[in-house]
């Protein structure tokens, strides 16, 4: 999950209506996906525990792994934080995405 360049709004809902979920979004690192859950298709924060990811790191290091990357820590991201929006399809998803707000680092 090396650094990435924002997606932006056009291609996120191109992927939405053409391609598999789940979709990352975030520069340089994942800051929320868009993912089909409890039966709807939302954009929702991802959520890093931070214990759960300290742990992570003090084991990298006590296993002398080659490093703690960013990336490491960002794949510990969960869906459930602030849900941005939400659609009973992907058609309404892609509706909705095409008319909110899209910060400029999605």
């Amino acid at each position: 999950m090396a650094p990435t360049a924002p997606l932006g709004r056009d291609r996120a809902i191109q992927l939405v209506q053409d391609g598999s979920l789940p979709i990352h979004l975030g520069s340089p690192h994942p800051a929320v996906l868009i993912l089909q859950q409890d039966g709807k298709f939302r954009i929702r924060e991802l959520v890093i525990d931070q214990e759960a990811a300290e742990a992570a790191a003090s084991s990298a290091r006590r296993q002398r792994s080659p490093s703690w990357m960013p990336e490491h820590y960002y794949a510990l991201g969960k869906p459930t934080g602030v849900i941005y929006a939400e659609a009973a399809s992907k058609a309404e998803l892609a509706a909705v995405m095409a008319t909110m707000a899209w910060p400029d680092h999605w």
